[in-house]
């Protein structure tokens, strides 16, 4: 299987010479070789113009966003963009004076996943220029699942819901790109996808024989991001997610989290023996219980073919009903964040309102359903 880099670096990028370039990447995609990136720039005469920060920076080491629009990148010396403090007009500016966006990192396939809000923003800055996107196409653990979830509620927009595609969008970044250009600007955005060759849809990623390299600092293997299929809608909840362990979207639990084997006993029961959870203590650095004992759980992935959507709702539910009097859904200063995460308060009243699972996943089939054949002609592998 050959990586949608070496395509580039082989074919695509002797093509760019002369051309002004706006450079999106970070350590899961180009951005992890910077010296050689320079270096070909140099070499093919391409004149890099601008970086564009992601979440997590250019470096992907950032916890926190950053605070101000703009910095200096140390290795390029040149500007570099924070997509999410700059605004919608001075994206498009920067756009203009360039002619090649290129875009490459590594995605989850979820739409909670702030890679794929950072994708619309670019395409539609891009809407009514000359410029052309390049992006570099990669495989996501959640290649088999298919579009699973439900579309988002425009009063839920948010950099954690921007994509008009399900919580599991059941695309590559590169498929969504065309999804997007097609569906959303009439194809007045030109995209060119450099795919990974030699993959076919259902596979794993353990079974491609591709590295693995971390999108944002939380992920940094490839079992958290697949626990964090489910574990990201914890964060809609007052427990940590072990933010600040050596195990992110791992362990999870909190200093009111008693006898989680309670917890893990009933958890037992779904999921077919594809996980099981077992005690444990830790300490987060930050983010919620920071400096705080929390006892909780180590989520024990066995087999990827686990459905993440039962487990994360089947998780609350339990927990919900578990800790009575300690539980709460984490609210800001308007909405409930596991409504900012779903796309819709859908997810938090159906487990508030005591609805099982199954009830819930019949409810959810018939815009799986559509949304599968609405994606259908864009699928590239």
């Amino acid at each position: 299987m050959r990586p949608s880099s070496e395509a580039f670096f082989s074919e695509v990028l002797p093509k760019l010479s002369g051309k002004k370039v706006m450079l999106v990447t970070n350590p899961s995609g180009i951005g992890n070789q910077p010296l050689r990136l320079a270096q070909e720039f140099k070499k093919h005469q391409i004149k890099l113009e601008h970086l564009i920060g992601l979440e997590h920076g250019f470096l992907g080491l950032e916890e926190e966003f950053s605070q101000t629009p703009v910095t200096v990148d140390p290795i390029f010396s040149r500007p570099l963009y924070h997509i999410y403090k700059i605004k919608e007009a001075e994206l498009k500016e920067l756009v203009r004076e360039v002619d090649i966006v290129l875009f490459d990192v590594q995605d989850v396939g979820m739409r909670c996943y702030t890679y794929l809000s950072v994708l619309k923003r670019l395409l539609d800055a891009m809407d009514n220029t000359n410029s052309q996107m390049i992006l570099l196409d990669h495989i996501h653990v959640a290649m088999h699942l298919g579009p699973r979830g439900e579309r988002l509620n425009p009063q839920h927009s948010n950099f954690a819901a921007e994509f008009p595609s399900l919580l599991i969008s059941g695309m590559t970044l590169g498929e969504s790109a065309k999804f997007y250009s097609k569906e959303y600007l009439n194809e007045r955005v030109q995209v060119q996808v450099i795919p990974v060759s030699g993959y076919k849809r259902g596979m794993y990623f353990e079974e491609t024989g591709l590295a693995w390299y971390t999108p944002s600092p939380n992920l940094p293997m490839l079992e958290t991001a697949r626990n964090y299929l489910a574990l990201v809608m914890l964060e809609g909840v007052n427990v940590s997610v072990g933010r600040g362990t050596q195990a992110p979207f791992v362990y999870f639990g909190a200093p009111w989290m008693a006898e989680p084997q309670k917890l893990a006993e009933r958890l037992e029961k779904i999921g077919n023996k594809s996980y099981y959870f077992t005690n444990v203590y830790f300490k987060p650095t930050f983010g919620p219980h920071k400096g705080k004992i929390c006892s909780g759980l180590r989520m024990n992935l066995v087999r990827a073919d686990y459905d993440p959507v039962e487990l994360a709702y089947e998780l609350i539910r339990i927990m919900k009903e578990t800790y009575p009097n300690d539980f709460r859904w984490n609210k800001g200063s308007q909405y409930h964040w596991a409504d900012q995460l779903w796309g819709s308060d859908h997810f938090r009243v159906s487990i508030n309102e005591g609805k099982s699972y199954q009830e819930f996943a019949q409810s959810l089939q018939k815009t799986e359903e559509e949304e599968r054949n609405r994606i259908k002609p864009y699928l590239m592998y």
